[in-house]
């Protein structure tokens, strides 16, 4: 059964509001990593898993201390909050904000107060990075504002410079499209953490996030004179455990698998991010495995896997312990943000696997929400409209996808969820802003996309093929439709300016033409033996195509500029560097975490990484990407021309510096060497 057929069956199995009801259960757990309102959380989870029937349910354990370390994973001590007062005690005396009525007022990783609490002054460090932010100003047992990152401050306030506390009113992933402002949202508080590490257990430091309204009166009140605050936190940083709950619905043939994943932390209420995806995930569990049951659903080949993980520390943690699993999972669907309502101002997104990793997967995705959207009404035409406000999107992180497709495990994962949210990040996300019936739409997504390929019978092999033909060529014309206009935009420029951007716009083409062959070869991987050389021929067939796609477009465009010397295709680094033709392996697996590669190089440089980031949206993206090309048999200059294609524009020294601190910091090793 596939396309509308199977969406009409699924359409009579989810229920939005059974996947609401979770959501909103789950917003009761303050849920930190390490803490007992996380265990509770995984307890409702696991319990109901186990009364829906599902196999292996299990939680698994692995050490949060600060100190052990998955890869380059070292996930932070656990923390358990259980009181934080804030007060003003001078020049006025008022309550401002309490842990109680407002939980993600206090700041992550937080320590205690003596019982009887503190009364420190408040020094305004302004966005506290710098020494300039510190100069003429005396911090040393004191309180911070800053309108910074509670994570710089902590760095240069707290750890360098001796401050006790910090006040912070940064508001991360500003957008003012969608009214996401400190000024649109002046009562909004910010989810903010520190990046404390085993060395801060047993010591004191205390942070409090405050509303724009709440901080601008502190400022207010500095600019007459000395400012005290009263702080009461019971708080505790530990040596503890992250946890992570996986369950099964066994296939007919139980060695391979397809996998739905969800992050549980985050702190209360966090109801979209990510409750709604977790929330979800379990209404997927049951009514897939009531069908299946029932016999209202034929049990699948592929066994079905549900993990509940804290985010991206557990699902590197889990891969390490179970090295089998990346040969094992056939595709995977993160649930991440999946129920926004309108008031959040946001779309659903699914962002595809990166260019390292082609799969079939994004393009079975992306169908199905294709159809899930025209599900609305007509509007007086014969065809169905759009109802659906949705986008696909080339791969970025940030969410559990982004371990599963590094190319050390190679799981091919979909992100699916919802960018950018109003209230992302904010005690403003609750489970007001959860939709019963975006939840359903993003569950008829996920159930049809998995199932596909938890049944790789002959029609849903035959789906592969055909969506990943159709949408590959329409992605070939399309690029190099954007190759002669390129070419025509810079021809005022001169005949060489155009000839440079035709030239690199081909080569874009021409790598993006192997990417879609691959990803018509990762078929492959789902047809069963007795069907291979049936599906070769299919596979051989459709990359002739492909081919003559690309080759046609090519005709055209060589018409169109007069530029027809393809050997002559851009390079992003010159033949004559001497890094061109360098291979180098890496020594980690996983994505590398930026804390530990941080750690490893100077603060010059760690400067520069984050100008950077903050210049170009895709700049660690392009790193990223450079780690999962190095295979010990590409050259730097193959790896420059993948990363540039998939991403425009990567400067030849952004790569060359990135390789030198790879290098300083041991995580490659030199294969050949120029």
């Amino acid at each position: 059964m596939i396309g509308t057929a199977l969406l009409n069956l699924l359409e009579g199995m989810l229920r939005g509001e059974h996947a609401l009801a979770y959501t909103e259960e789950i917003t009761r757990f303050h849920r930190a990593k390490g803490s007992s309102d996380y265990l509770e959380a995984i307890g409702f989870i696991r319990d109901k898993l186990v009364e829906w029937n599902l196999a292996k349910t299990v939680v698994e354990r692995y050490p949060a201390d600060g100190l052990t370390t998955y890869q380059t994973w070292t996930p932070p001590p656990a923390w358990e909050p259980a009181r934080a007062e804030l007060s003003l005690v001078h020049p006025e005396d008022r309550h401002i904000c309490s842990f109680e009525t407002e939980p993600v007022c206090l700041v992550f990783g937080s320590t205690s107060t003596p019982s009887q609490g503190l009364i420190l002054d408040v020094v305004d460090i302004g966005d506290g990075v710098g020494d300039q932010a510190y100069s003429g100003k005396e911090v040393y047992g004191k309180v911070v504002l800053t309108s910074g990152s509670s994570r710089n401050a902590f760095r240069f306030a707290v750890k360098k410079r001796g401050a006790i506390g910090v006040l912070t009113d940064y508001m991360p992933s500003q957008n003012p499209s969608i009214k996401r402002t400190p000024c649109d949202l002046p009562d909004a508080v910010s989810y903010a953490s520190f990046p404390v590490t085993h060395e801060d257990i047993g010591k004191r430091a205390f942070g409090f996030s405050l509303s724009l309204r709440q901080a601008q009166e502190i400022r207010r009140l500095l600019k007459n004179g000395p400012v005290k605050i009263k702080a009461e936190v019971e708080a505790d940083l530990f040596p503890g455990e992250i946890q992570v709950l996986t369950g099964i619905i066994p296939g007919t043939e139980k060695r391979d698998e397809v996998l739905i994943i969800a992050h549980l932390c985050h702190p209360k209420p966090g109801a979209n991010d990510n409750a709604s995806g977790c929330g979800l995930a379990m209404e997927l569990a049951r009514a897939i495995s009531a069908a299946v049951d029932q016999g209202k659903l034929a049990r699948p080949k592929h066994s079905i896997r549900f993990m509940f993980v804290p985010e991206m520390y557990g699902t590197i943690a889990y891969l390490e312990r179970h090295p089998g699993l990346s040969k094992r999972v056939k595709a995977a669907v993160n649930l991440d943000m999946v129920g926004e309502a309108r008031e959040a101002m946001s779309s659903a997104n699914l962002v595809s696997t990166p260019w390292s990793l082609p799969s079939a997967l994004n393009d079975v995705t992306a169908f199905y929400m294709d159809l899930v959207a025209r599900r609305g009404e007509s509007f007086g035409r014969p065809e169905k409209g759009i109802a659906w406000l949705y986008d696909v999107t080339g791969f970025s992180g940030g969410s559990d996808h982004y371990i599963l497709v590094d190319s050390s495990y190679g799981i091919p994962c979909v992100y699916l969820g919802h960018w950018p949210d109003r209230f992302y990040h904010t005690g403003m996300d609750t489970i007001q802003m959860v939709d019963k019936e975006e939840l359903l739409r993003s569950g008829l997504v996920t159930a049809a996309t998995v199932l596909t390929f938890a049944d790789p019978c002959q029609d849903n092999i035959k789906l592969m093929y055909g969506l990943v033909a159709s949408g590959a060529g329409l992605r070939i014309a399309k690029c190099m439709d954007e190759a002669y206009l390129r070419a025509l935009t810079y021809s005022n420029q001169g005949k060489k300016k155009a000839e440079e951007a035709a030239l690199n716009a081909y080569e874009r083409g021409r790598i993006l033409l192997e990417k879609e062959l691959a990803a018509v070869d990762s078929v492959l991987r789902h047809v069963p033996k007795a069907n291979v050389a049936e599906a070769r021929k299919m596979a051989k067939m459709i990359k002739g195509n492909l081919r003559a796609i690309f080759k046609a477009s090519y005709e055209k465009n060589r018409l169109i500029t007069g530029i027809d010397d393809s050997a002559r295709h851009g390079q992003v680094l010159k033949k004559s560097d001497s890094f061109q033709g360098q291979v180098y392996s890496r020594l980690f697996r996983g994505p590398l975490s930026l804390d530990y590669f941080y750690a490893r190089i100077d603060e010059k440089r760690r400067e520069h990484y984050h100008k950077r980031e903050k210049d170009d949206p895709v700049f660690h993206w392009r790193l990223v990407e450079v780690i999962n090309f190095m295979d010990g048999r590409r050259t730097l200059g193959e790896i420059a021309s993948l990363v540039s294609a998939e991403y425009p524009e990567l400067l030849p020294d952004d790569l060359k510096n990135f390789i030198k601190d790879l290098k300083a910091a041991e995580l490659i090793s030199p294969v050949k060497e120029t």
